[in-house]
């Protein structure tokens, strides 16, 4: 009898050990589930709030950017406005000195650009009158009785403001027929 008893006890006790081991497997998966849970959760809440902070960061920066890029736009309307009313005073000044000789040779020259298409030389002045406002053509009409110096006067000043090929391939035509 002392050997079943001892079975018998031996077993219980395994049972209540088996019982304790997985009472205890339980709770170690209960707390490691609330700590995974938890951690999940606060993982969430860490990346929404940096979400959050980088969003109205960024925000607040582009409102900046865009404040910036006004103010500095309204100095420079202000800048070119100072410059556009300087140069008009200085221009009104100047042309309000009795230079009488200077607006007759103005005139004179005036005239005679209007009747040839091209302007005099008066003191170097430059060959085709209103030149920066003709086309190609009215151009083309006006290089006739130029000379080999005032195409070139007239080619470099091309070259260094809209620089037209088809006008830039006539100057060099020109320049072969009159040298």
């Amino acid at each position: 009898m002392a050997t079943t008893t001892i079975t018998k006890e031996y077993f219980e006790d395994l049972g209540r050990i088996a019982e304790s081991n997985a009472k205890s497997a339980q709770e170690s998966a209960r707390i490691a589930t609330e700590y995974w849970v938890a951690s999940r959760e606060m993982n969430n809440k860490v990346a929404q709030e940096i979400t959050r902070t980088l969003t109205e960061g960024m925000r607040h920066q582009t409102d900046t950017n865009e404040e910036l890029a006004g103010r500095i736009f309204e100095i420079l309307e202000e800048r070119d406005e100072a410059h556009k009313r300087f140069f008009e005073q200085w221009a009104e000044a100047f042309t309000s000195v009795p230079f009488d000789y200077g607006r007759q040779a103005t005139h004179e020259a005036e005239k005679k650009s209007v009747t040839s298409g091209v302007r005099a030389s008066v003191n170097g002045g430059f060959p085709i009158a209103g030149y920066d406002e003709l086309s190609v053509e009215e151009i083309s009409d006006r290089l006739e009785g130029l000379s080999e110096a005032q195409i070139k006067q007239v080619r470099d000043h091309e070259w260094r403001t809209k620089n037209r090929k088809s006008l830039m391939e006539q100057f060099e035509r020109k320049l072969k027929v009159v040298s």
